[in-house]
């Protein structure tokens, strides 16, 4: 668990090895879910801390980052790739490469990440220096690439890379 200032982050284990991460600002009382493998841990998270979603951020379409968003949806505001729309649960906001939003107060920029599928993105949120990577850059290296190419790959890799060293890399599976 993180905090910055009022920011909050905590971490949810899902399924076998998949981590999703609830963004909580405290003064505004709005908290984010990045990817949504499945619903119940992260239900139990919310209920036991009285939070409610106010936005869902999908960084890709694999089941293991979105078989839990129509359970916790209500009400939320769900982010996705325009380029992965098609794949994705029913986005309210549909980002791309350079877009900025604000989530749970915080300045959040999109990312596209693409190497393990296309239309991968990553959220940054410069402060609290929280980079989401799902299954583009993980503790012992990257995802598959299922779709992309190695070019694609190295591209994300070197936008990351270029990242605040102070970043939090928060990734979508537990592999070590």
């Amino acid at each position: 668990m993180a905090n910055t200032a009022s920011v909050e982050l905590v971490v949810v284990p899902c399924l076998s090895d998949n981590y999703a991460f609830l963004v909580h600002n405290g003064t505004t009382g709005e908290t984010a879910l990045i990817d949504a493998p499945e619903a119940k841990p992260i239900a139990d998270v919310l209920a036991n801390r009285g939070w409610t979603l106010s936005d869902i951020l999908i960084t890709h379409h694999h089941n293991d980052h979105i078989d839990g968003v129509d359970a916790l949806r209500s009400g939320a505001r769900v982010i996705g790739a325009k380029a992965d729309a098609h794949r994705l649960p029913t986005l309210d906001l549909e980002v791309a490469e350079g877009d900025e939003v604000t989530v749970c107060g915080q300045l959040t920029r999109v990312l596209d990440v693409s190497g393990h599928t296309n239309g991968h993105i990553a959220f940054h949120m410069p402060d609290p220096a929280f980079a989401f990577t799902a299954d583009s850059l993980m503790a012992l290296g990257c995802g598959r690439l299922f779709e992309g190419t190695p070019a694609q790959m190295w591209e994300s890799m070197q936008k990351l890379r270029a990242l605040p060293e102070n970043t939090l890399i928060c990734s979508g599976h537990e592999y070590t």
